[in-house]
């Protein structure tokens, strides 16, 4: 059944009454029995990104050869059509379950909503939230061209998985995948230390087939009693091979084969994480800006841009152990606080794969580290003045010494 709007009235005709006078989702007449896996994708396709719908969910639907133990529920909000639609996907094919009128997405909100109804709704032993949208790292993500072209802020991220755990008496989500660009980020990361166990993402630009949906899907529905730690390990396995050289695919660009990163990470070190980071920043900027040569060139060696390509002009990540391991020398003080990172940096990232071509630079996260204060203030790019790093409220942004840092290193 293809998603167009002549479907998605006939629909809302249907179902009308099924959507409840609040605006939240109507529940299924017959509640199914718990499974060993529910699986929540909240794809915010009111974008450019809408092409690429199709193709997913198609490759979903032969890749869930049997729901017996799995449920597959998908959240669409395409931007040429008005209205949210829910599917679950059912012997290989979407059905249908209920529809809302025109919802922002990007507002946390709605997603807060749609995790509530889903885990309540569809249990199971673990459930997983997928958020396919663009990215933004720190700034945020699922952009809703409908609605503003907002994004969805991190600290609301964080409080909706909160919430929508309170709401379900303590059980939440178990496993946070990102189908987004640049959103393995230390700054994401430690944002969401409360909020989920687990999270899986990329710290480069991913190319349109998103997560390896074939891959990961059809060995959950071998062995659906995987935890939520081996089953993001896998997906961070599957990721790189799918986008190998070991096979043409005739639906991507080939440019991005062999230019992936992913990374799992588990976030009850997050916190320490967090604290080694803040130390090490502390540390570093009182060595700054005498030391500035050494930070700009371990920026220019860990820059993802010379091993990815760049596409807005505005994604400045290197990674970020690759940056600090090179400042080790510096200071007896320093290197020391860099061991601690670097410690809780492997101690977080329990899967970590990369394309061979891009060597030894990547590690799994990125920090943010625009090359000139004119990049880190972009006050002439409407859309990205209205993301001011210091001013997103992030909490490892205000706890840390790193906007010194960086404040220190562009005087310099």
């Amino acid at each position: 059944m293809r998603f167009d709007r002549l479907s998605l009235l006939a629909c809302v005709l249907v179902i009308a009454l099924l959507v409840t006078s609040s605006g939240t989702f109507a529940s299924p007449q017959k509640k199914p029995q718990a499974k060993e896996w529910t699986i929540l994708l909240y794809w915010c396709a009111d974008n450019n990104l809408e092409f690429a719908a199709e193709f997913n969910i198609a490759t979903i639907e032969r890749a869930l050869t049997s729901d017996d133990r799995i449920s597959f529920i998908v959240l669409l909000d395409i931007y040429t059509a008005p209205g949210v639609i829910l599917y679950e996907i059912v012997d290989g094919q979407r059905e249908a379950i209920c529809t809302w009128e025109e919802k922002n997405t990007s507002d946390p909100s709605v997603l807060k909503d749609f995790v509530i109804y889903g885990l309540k709704n569809f249990r199971a032993e673990k459930t997983m939230l997928i958020l396919n949208s663009h990215g933004y790292g720190w700034r945020g993500i699922c952009e809703d061209f409908t609605n503003g072209d907002f994004l969805m802020p991190i600290d609301g991220l964080a409080d909706a998985l909160i919430d929508a755990r309170s709401a379900n008496k303590g059980t939440g989500i178990d496993l946070l995948a990102f189908d987004s660009c640049n959103m393995a980020s230390i700054e994401v990361i430690y944002e969401l230390r409360d909020a989920v166990p687990f999270v899986v993402g990329t710290e480069s630009v991913e190319p349109y087939d998103g997560l390896p949906y074939e891959l990961f899907v059809s060995e959950l529905v071998n062995e659906p009693t995987m935890s939520p730690r081996e089953l993001a390990a896998s997906i961070t396995d599957d990721y790189v091979l799918y986008y190998s050289s070991k096979k043409d695919y005739d639906h991507i660009f080939n440019c991005c084969q062999d230019f992936v990163t992913m990374a799992a990470f588990d976030m009850s070190k997050a916190a320490v994480l967090g604290d080694s980071f803040v130390e090490m920043t502390r540390v570093l900027e009182g060595l700054l800006p005498e030391h500035a040569q050494e930070l700009g060139d371990a920026r220019g060696y860990a820059f993802q841009g010379t091993w990815n390509n760049v596409v807005a002009g505005y994604e400045w990540m290197p990674d970020a152990y690759t940056l600090f391991d090179l400042l080790k020398g510096i200071s007896p003080e320093l290197d020391t606080a860099i061991d601690a990172f670097e410690q809780a940096f492997n101690d977080a990232v329990f899967a970590e794969a990369h394309s061979e071509r891009l060597g030894e630079s990547p590690h799994g996260l990125n920090i943010w580290f625009p090359p000139s204060l004119f990049h880190y203030d972009p006050e002439p790019w409407p859309w990205l003045s209205q993301f001011v790093y210091h001013e997103v409220g992030l909490d490892l942004v205000e706890e840390s010494s790193w906007v010194d840092c960086l404040m220190a290193y562009y005087a310099s």
